[in-house]
């Protein structure tokens, strides 16, 4: 049998992936009968992959889905979207409501590698809400995150958007009543100086696609997520797809997929002046430390 087929063989002993995309949705019903030949690709580029969860739903499906493939692991959250906004992405398929309880059974399952995702998301708030209750509710829900996945010594996938300054205070208050908080913040597009906040916060910073894109004539180059890619420590570093959403050139436009995972290495070694292999090597270490993958 072939490498590519050991990579996505139950049973079989899963081999060292070239890259590893630490955060999409693989078993979400985006792909459809489309599924085996992003599969099939993914095998073939060597990539493996960490599929999350987004509700107790999602996150039973994603074990499901990981038990059934080697070199595929599988997180278990609510994201906060889906405390406080009645949006559905035709990707993701119906919400489900909160149960803390039943993520806390799914935690206990060996292919789950994080808790999440979870964090913060002002933005996807209902106008038609209390939006000081709403807030308050993310961030009590966030904080049972963050108390599960030190119960059962995990990391966590972190999602943050429009709510940096609450993100960090909550993480710098559980670390003062002594949390122990390992946890990567996916999808990163801010400036140096938030990412600086972060990585002092001990947390890792992962890169999808949008690194790819480029820079809007508007912008201040200064501020853009290039300028934290080239100033990081490398060995606080991932990169992910966050599939089937946020395709990198050239594939803009595109459902996105696992393998496409490489075109965010690429990037991120043309910006640090380094070789693709050797920042494939780097966070692909760097994602088997984090999660503990065996």
């Amino acid at each position: 049998m072939d490498r590519e087929r050991i990579l996505q063989t139950p049973g079989r002993t899963a081999v060292k992936p070239k890259l590893i995309d630490s955060h999409c949705h693989l078993h979400f019903p985006a792909y459809g009968d489309g599924l085996s030949a992003v599969l099939e690709r993914m095998q073939a580029s060597e990539v493996a992959a960490i599929t999350v969860g987004t509700t107790a739903k999602t996150s039973q499906a994603g074990i499901a889905f990981a038990q059934q493939h080697q070199n595929i692991y599988a997180t278990v959250g609510h994201h906060p979207e889906h405390l406080t906004s009645s949006f559905e992405d035709e990707y993701e398929g119906a919400d489900d409501p909160f149960d803390f309880d039943e993520l806390k059974d799914l935690a206990a399952d060996p292919k789950v590698v994080s808790i999440g995702e979870t964090g913060l998301d002002f933005f996807r708030i209902d106008p038609d809400r209390n939006r000081q209750e709403a807030e308050q509710l993310q961030e009590d829900v966030f904080r049972k995150h963050i108390a599960l996945a030190e119960e059962v010594d995990k990391p966590m996938t972190i999602h943050c958007r429009e709510a940096g300054d609450r993100f960090i205070s909550i993480i710098a208050d559980e670390k003062k009543r002594g949390r122990r908080i390992r946890g990567v913040m996916h999808c990163y597009t801010g400036d140096w100086e938030e990412a600086q906040k972060l990585l002092d916060l001990g947390l890792y910073i992962s890169f999808t696609g949008i690194v790819t894109f480029g820079v809007k004539k508007s912008s201040d180059p200064e501020k853009h997520v290039h300028r934290v890619i080239e100033r990081m420590p490398l060995d606080r570093m991932m990169i992910e797809t966050d599939a089937p959403w946020l395709a990198p050139e050239p594939h803009r436009g595109e459902q996105n997929e696992p393998a496409y995972v490489e075109y965010v290495a690429r990037k991120i070694a043309e910006l640090r002046g380094m070789e693709c292999e050797e920042i494939a090597n780097i966070t692909t270490e760097n994602a088997i430390r984090f999660f503990n993958l065996q």
